[in-house]
């Protein structure tokens, strides 16, 4: 799981060189703790842990941030690609 957690941190700052948006929150999902696999042909349902919750709806919330802020931007481009 620490390998993870370190590969997600070096991508981060690769990304924030290539001025991509990212988040600053992260949660680490065990697979075999947090998601809930009963056929391995179908995908998943994704369970954490109580303790994780706060941070996990903290993640979501600064995606959404994210999401309306960059909103103008995605509009502009795909005015611009149709055109």
């Amino acid at each position: 799981m620490h390998g993870g957690t370190r590969a997600v941190e070096h991508l981060r700052l690769t990304m924030t060189e290539l001025q991509v948006a990212n988040v600053r929150t992260q949660v680490a999902l065990p697979a075999f703790t947090d998601f809930e696999i009963t056929d391995p042909a179908e995908p998943g349902v994704i369970a954490p842990g109580p303790y994780q919750e706060p941070t996990l709806n903290e993640l979501l919330d600064e995606v959404i941030a994210w999401s309306r802020a960059l909103k103008p931007l995605r509009e502009v481009t795909s005015q611009a690609v149709s055109a």
